[in-house]
């Protein structure tokens, strides 16, 4: 694969920050320099989509024209954290994970508890990208008491 190919197929986005309540804007350098939109490259952004299809709940942006887009993990708010609840967040972020178009495969997802956060979920993806042959790595964070 040619090297400017890859940016067009991974594409180059806003760069987004978690915050209190979803995903906020990033600015470029120290808050106050240049007052420009951080940008978000590479495997960062492929980071960065698949963390935002796991966000966004399935069928929520169906009246912009994406029906499929997003996950089932909401559907998983207010269950108590089970083995089964684990077993059914894995097959839900596997599920949104591979619908993207730039991933050949999902070679693993681990559930998880955090340490000293109850009811939030560690899910841990190890993800094959198109034309890549290292895979990426893909941490999200998932409240079962919702956010």
């Amino acid at each position: 694969m040619l090297s400017n190919q890859r940016p067009q197929l991974f594409g180059t986005d806003i760069r987004l920050r978690d915050g209190s309540g979803g995903a906020d804007l990033t600015l470029e350098g120290p808050v106050g320099s240049s007052g420009d939109l951080a940008l978000s490259h590479g495997n960062d952004n492929a980071v960065q989509a698949l963390s935002l299809r796991l966000r966004v709940r399935k069928g929520e942006l169906a009246a912009l024209g994406w029906p499929d887009y997003g996950s089932r993990l909401h559907e998983l708010i207010g269950e108590v954290d089970l083995p089964r609840t684990r077993l059914k967040a894995q097959v839900f972020a596997r599920q949104a994970v591979e619908a993207d178009p730039r991933v050949r495969q999902v070679d693993e997802v681990s559930v998880f508890s955090v340490a000293g956060e109850r009811s939030v979920l560690r899910l841990a993806m190890r993800v094959l990208l198109i034309d890549e042959a290292t895979p990426l790595n893909l941490v999200f964070d998932f409240s079962l008491e919702g956010a």
